[in-house]
C-alpha cells in the first residue's frame, strides 16, 4: 500500500513537531547545568560551527609588522589582568572554577597550531558567542588588539619567568607593599612603572612628571568610556574618582620620563617648524600654543608632551584622525586638527616633541 503525504501532512508535521519542542522547553526537562557538561556531538558541532566563522570572517584582515618587542610587554600587562584568571598562564595554572565551566576557556599552549593571526584578531576584537569570551571594550582599537596578537603568538615559548618581567614588568620581582598611594598605584606600576618611566622600549606612555589635571581628566575619560581603550578602561573603572585623583597625584609628582626612542633629525626639523608656526594654508595651528610652557600655565589641562615616546604620540594623532581616541573636555579641539595633518606631518610633530628636552 502506497502512502501519499501532501505539503497539508507535511505542514502539519513540522507544526507538531515546533509545538512538542516548545513544550518541552516549557517543561523544563533539558538540563541547563554547567556540571553536565555538553554531549560530544554538540562540543563537535558547535567547536565546527566556530571554527569555519573565524576562518571565514577574518579572511580580509591585514596583518600588520608584530615584531616590535613592546608589542608582547602591552599586551602581557592586559592578559595578566584579564585573561589569565580564564586561560591560566605560564607558572599560573588555570582557574579550577573555571575549568569546570561550559565550555571551559582552552589553555593557550597550542595556541599558534590552532589559528594564525588574522584569526587570533578577530577571536579578540569580536569574543565568541555561547563562551566567556567577551568582545575587545574599545572595538575601534586596531592597535591594542594587534599588541594582543602579538602576546598571544609569543606566549607558548615562555617561560614563568619571561612570562612574569612581560607582565609585570619592574612589579615582578619586588612587589609594591605599604601605603595607600602604594597600594592603588600597584598595577598601574606594573606598565608605567613607580616613576612612570615606563618600560626601556616604547610600549607604554610615559606619565612621570605629566600634568596632574590632563592625568585626572585622562582616567576619568578612561573609566567612563569617553576615551576609548580595551587596556585602559577596564583598569580605570575599578577606582573611584577620588582614587583616580591619587593616583594622578603620585605620577605628576614625579621626575618628568624623557623617551631614549631614536628619531629621525630631518623629521624634527620638520616638526619643529609645525609646532612654532602651525600650517596656515592646511588650518593648523601652532602645536605651541597650546602645548608650549606659557600655554600649559594658563591651563594645566592639556598635557606635556616634551620627551614623550614619538610613536606613541603619532598614534594618537592617527587615532584621531580615524576618530576612534576620543578623550577629556579638549579632546574635540585636537579631533579638528589631527584631520588637517598628512601621516608624514603627524609624524614630524610628534618627532620634534619627543627630541624636546625635559620640562
Amino acid at each position: 500500500m502506497r502512502i501519499r503525504i501532501g505539503w497539508r501532512e507535511i505542514v502539519i508535521g513540522g507544526i507538531a513537531l515546533f509545538a512538542g519542542g516548545m513544550l518541552l522547553a516549557w517543561s523544563g526537562l533539558i538540563s541547563v547545568a554547567a556540571s553536565g557538561g555538553h554531549w560530544r556531538v554538540t562540543d563537535w558541532f558547535l567547536h565546527w560551527v566556530m571554527q569555519n566563522s573565524v576562518k571565514t570572517h577574518s579572511l580580509g584582515i591585514v596583518v600588520p609588522d608584530l615584531s616590535n618587542p613592546g608589542l608582547v610587554d602591552r599586551g602581557a600587562g592586559h592578559y595578566q589582568t584579564g585573561c589569565a584568571y580564564c586561560h591560566g598562564a605560564p607558572g599560573e595554572p588555570q582557574n579550577a572554577a573555571m575549568r569546570h565551566a561550559t565550555p571551559p576557556p582552552p589553555p593557550l599552549y597550542n595556541v599558534n597550531e590552532k589559528w594564525n593571526e588574522r584569526q587570533l584578531f578577530w577571536i579578540v576584537q569580536h569574543g565568541i558567542k555561547f563562551t566567556a569570551m567577551p568582545a575587545w571594550v574599545a572595538l575601534e582599537r586596531d592597535d591594542e588588539i594587534w599588541a594582543m596578537v602579538a602576546f598571544l603568538r609569543a606566549l607558548p615559548n615562555m617561560s614563568a619567568e619571561q612570562y612574569r618581567a612581560h607582565a609585570f614588568g619592574e612589579v615582578a620581582f619586588t612587589p609594591i607593599q605599604g601605603e595607600r598611594t602604594d597600594a592603588l598605584i600597584a598595577d598601574c606600576a606594573r606598565c608605567h612603572g613607580r616613576d612612570g618611566a615606563g618600560r626601556p622600549n616604547d610600549a607604554f606612555p610615559l606619565i612621570g612628571g605629566q600634568l596632574e589635571g590632563y592625568l585626572v581628566d585622562a582616567l576619568r575619560a578612561y573609566a567612563a568610556g569617553g576615551r576609548k581603550s580595551g587596556i585602559m578602561q577596564p583598569a580605570a573603572s575599578r577606582g573611584s574618582d577620588e582614587e583616580l585623583a591619587v593616583i594622578a597625584r603620585h605620577y605628576a609628582s614625579q621626575r618628568p620620563a624623557v623617551s631614549k626612542e631614536p628619531v629621525n633629525p630631518a623629521l624634527v626639523t620638520a616638526g619643529e617648524k609645525i609646532a612654532r608656526e602651525g600650517i596656515v594654508e592646511q588650518g593648523v595651528p601652532a602645536c605651541l600654543s597650546c602645548h608650549d610652557r606659557a600655554a600649559r600655565d594658563r591651563n594645566p589641562r592639556f598635557p606635556i608632551l616634551d620627551g614623550q615616546h614619538a610613536s606613541y604620540l603619532s598614534g594618537q594623532l592617527r587615532a584621531w584622525r580615524r576618530e576612534t581616541r576620543g578623550g577629556g573636555p579638549y579632546a574635540h579641539l585636537m579631533e579638528a586638527i589631527a584631520e588637517r595633518l598628512t601621516a608624514e606631518q603627524a609624524d614630524a610633530a610628534a618627532s620634534y616633541f619627543a627630541a624636546r628636552p625635559a620640562r
